[in-house]
């Protein structure tokens, strides 16, 4: 009568507790506890809310999937009052929204190093060796931490200074032309491989690299073409956390984003360091801080107020949509959403950075699509424009970028399941499941999961729980 009862350990192993764990649905999770085979007693609504200490109604809101569980706070809770075992809790294993320092053998706090040529250098090549010694195992269950709040956000404001000045540096030989040509071609190959995602070779190459160049640009002189250099080692460096960030290693993924951004600072590249920071912004929302997410992207832009391109004022300006989405705030974001648009209507692709380039019309329109989404599950008449803008995109999308195509795919599916639509949507799904399956992509099976938990609330019409199952056949292979 006074909370849950205790249960064994194989009561968490029954097969409908196993599927919500997988399916990330605290819902069903708690609808599966309460009609626990093993149970003494029938568990009610009445009881079970009142053991969670919320109304019955929401209680039956939730189970039905009508209403999501997304609050991390809220998880916790509900997972804390049902003594669910720690392996079990997907959230927690994602992220942990506390400030962790570095353990003993961990890699070191990129956030707290001096900004300086030669310590920055010394960040890199220490957290590159850290990384490659460590088991990606070892990696998703020693490193789930990330930093947020001010935490993250006031180090960061330290790049809006100029660097510290060198009273003595090193005596070695510069880095040469030569020497820079070869590590910008070297650079180029892995940052082809870097928007594949993935984890493995692939990603120890890019670290790899990234140690000998860090080893290399600490025993250099100042000078231009060490300035350069600087610069190749942030574009290896946020090849690493988009690397990272794909694989689910959230905490990596935000040191590689603060190590591009101090490496771009000493390579005198502003426009590269917003650029990661609007990186870390896409994290950050992607961890459901959109506050945090919104500071990052404002530091970015006043960073680059006098300098920086059409190209990339427009794209941070729709990472601050993007906040103002998952916040709910219709009149900012379509505020935000037209200034990006105006903004990149006077863009020049002859005249923007290389770095850039990647941000076209197709990568606009799907942005702006997939936030008036996200901004439909506050506002559902939002929905109409998140299907104009993910179409264009499609329309635009160069065939050869199959993981964007898949993103804008599983987008409008997302869509049509908000519009009302589950039949239709799970078409969509059921067209791009083949090209997911063989996409070492794990963005792309994460944003398949999120289409799972907000189909649960169909779950009754054969087409969707027909597509769950596949979802989840993927997700297991």
């Amino acid at each position: 009568m006074h909370g849950p009862p205790e249960v064994p350990n194989d009561f968490w192993d029954h097969p409908a507790i196993a599927a919500a764990c997988a399916d990330r649905d605290m819902g069903a999770l708690i609808s599966a506890y309460r009609h626990h085979p093993q149970h003494l007693s029938r568990v009610t609504q009445d009881r079970m809310a009142a053991w969670l200490g919320i109304s019955q109604a929401q209680l039956s809101r939730y189970e039905s999937g009508e209403n999501q569980i997304d609050r991390l706070d809220r998880l916790r809770h509900f997972a804390l009052v049902l003594g669910v075992p720690g392996e079990r809790l997907w959230f927690d294993r994602v992220v942990i929204p506390a400030q962790v320092g570095p353990t003993e053998n961990g890699p070191p706090d990129v956030l707290a190093a001096p900004w300086e040529a030669t310590s920055i250098a010394r960040s890199v090549e220490e957290t590159a060796r850290s990384d490659l010694a460590i088991s990606r195992r070892a990696a998703l269950t020693g490193a789930a931490a990330v930093t947020v709040g001010s935490a993250l956000v006031e180090p960061l404001q330290r790049w809006l200074h100029p660097l510290q000045n060198l009273s003595k540096w090193s005596s070695h030989s510069a880095i040469s032309e030569e020497e820079l040509f070869a590590l910008q071609r070297v650079a180029d190959g892995l940052r082809g491989w870097g928007g594949r995602g993935g984890y493995g070779l692939a990603r120890k190459a890019v670290l790899g690299q990234l140690d000998e160049l860090a080893e290399r640009l600490g025993r250099a002189p100042s000078g231009p073409t060490t300035e350069r250099a600087f610069f190749i080692g942030a574009e290896l460096s946020k090849v690493a956390a988009s690397m990272s960030f794909d694989a689910g290693l959230h905490n990596a993924a935000q040191r590689y984003y603060v190590l591009a951004i101090r490496m771009a600072k000493a390579g005198h590249n502003d426009g590269f360091a917003a650029l990661c920071l609007a990186a870390m912004a896409r994290q950050m929302f992607d961890l459901g801080r959109p506050e945090d997410g919104l500071e990052l992207v404002q530091l970015g832009q006043y960073g680059t107020r006098r300098t920086g391109t059409p190209t990339l004022k427009a794209l941070l300006l729709t990472r601050e949509a993007w906040a103002y989405a998952q916040m709910g705030k219709t009149r900012e974001f379509h505020q935000a959403v037209g200034m990006a648009q105006d903004s990149f209507a006077q863009r020049d692709a002859d005249v923007e950075p290389r770095y850039l380039h990647s941000f076209d019309e197709a990568e606009l329109e799907g942005v702006i699509g997939a936030r008036c989404r996200d901004l439909a599950m506050h506002d559902p008449a939002q929905a109409v424009f998140a299907e104009q803008h993910i179409r264009r995109a499609l329309e635009l999308r160069d065939p050869s970028k199959v993981r964007n195509r898949a993103f804008d795919v599983i987008g409008l599916a997302r869509t049509k399941m908000v519009a009302g639509d589950p039949e239709a949507a799970c078409g969509l799904i059921n067209e791009v499941l083949p090209t997911a399956a063989k996409l070492s992509s794990g963005r792309v099976l994460r944003k398949l999961e999120d289409f799972a938990k907000e189909a649960a609330r169909h779950r009754h019409i054969p087409a969707v729980q027909d597509t769950r199952d596949a979802i989840r056949a993927i997700r297991t292979a």
